[in-house]
């Protein structure tokens, strides 16, 4: 018997997943690895220090505002676009002294 032909006996045609259903299970799987990423990342920028965060323009205080925020979907391009924002008002801020 083919690998065919026993995958067919194994699941009947009503059954057998169609292309929509596993497009659905695809993007289940990559918004899971989507969110766990985010949840990794803003664990360890939790854990830098106070130093390391003002190095790459952030403060305790960012990271926790995004943490606690209920879409964390794009929590890691709101503390790049906060980091971006405080450098330009720097550069910002000593060209007007």
């Amino acid at each position: 018997m083919s690998r065919a032909q026993s995958d067919a006996l194994a699941f009947p045609a009503s059954t057998r997943p169609t292309g929509n259903v596993r497009l659905v299970a695809r993007n289940v799987v990559s918004a899971w690895m989507h969110f766990w990423k985010t949840r990794t990342a803003l664990r360890q920028l939790s854990e830098m220090s106070e130093s390391h965060l003002a190095d790459i323009g952030l403060t305790r205080c960012d990271v926790d505002t995004v943490v606690l925020r209920s879409s964390k979907v794009r929590a890691t391009r709101e503390l790049q676009s906060i980091a971006h924002e405080r450098a330009r008002s720097m550069v910002l801020n000593n060209r007007n002294l």
